[in-house]
């Protein structure tokens, strides 16, 4: 389940070769800077998701809640197609999602609340659902980022990053994940403003998918009341 807060939805070698390279003979990215070595792996990420149209991912979300104490996750399917459209479905909570439209965000989760959906404009919120603009566009701009370490995600093999907001955001830090051996974002992890932590895995990820229309639509269900924001 997101727990939504609705005012802020408000020369001769290539350096990827270089790159290789040194990651095979076990060369720490402190060494030449962890922050550079971290800026490469997020261009080389930016180039493969930039002309992507359309993808499609399996995830699985962690919540973790320290005020509470609490930990809850979820699995489902989400997509994004440009220029702004987003959903993010749930099959456990069954029916659980958040559609962006083109126009307007739905967050819907009758697993928490059936009788209520709330509503906002979509470009209050389309950065912080496109993981291409929130992570990938002009990081080092918007980011401190430190190259971390390889890391074994599940299956895959990753280079973790470290990325701290020099701006005011809706989350004090983010940790991704992306594939070593296809420039795929595996794993984000952000520590959002009010300190839970939220963790969401993607797998069988799948450029210009086609998920129809109707993933990107939402229509509230008879009865319910609509929050505006």
């Amino acid at each position: 389940m997101w727990e939504i807060n609705v005012t802020r939805l408000s020369g001769s070698v290539s350096p990827w070769v270089a790159l290789g390279m040194v990651l095979l003979v076990g060369w720490h990215p402190r060494d030449a800077g962890a922050q550079d070595i971290g800026l490469e792996v997020l261009k080389k990420a930016a180039v493969r998701y930039g002309d992507v149209e359309t993808f499609c991912a399996d995830f699985t979300q962690h919540l973790y809640v320290p005020l509470l104490g609490s930990e809850r996750s979820g699995t489902g399917r989400l997509c994004q197609a440009k220029p702004n459209l987003f959903a993010m479905r749930f099959d456990n909570p069954e029916g659980d999602l958040i559609v962006v439209d083109g126009m307007f965000t739905w967050v819907y989760f009758p697993s928490n609340d059936e009788k209520t959906v709330l509503k906002t404009s979509a470009d209050r919120s389309a950065g912080g659902r496109d993981f291409h603009r929130e992570f990938l566009e002009n990081p080092g701009a918007k980011y401190a980022v430190t190259y971390e370490s390889a890391e074994d995600v599940e299956e895959w093999s990753t280079h973790r990053l470290r990325m701290v907001p020099r701006l005011s955001m809706s989350y004090r830090s983010a940790t991704i994940w992306i594939d070593r051996g296809a420039p795929v974002l595996r794993r984000i992890q952000m520590e959002e403003a009010n300190g839970n932590v939220r963790t969401i895995t993607m797998g069988n990820v799948g450029f210009d998918a086609d998920p129809g229309s109707d993933f990107f639509t939402f229509t509230p269900p008879s009865g319910v009341l609509v929050m505006v924001r």
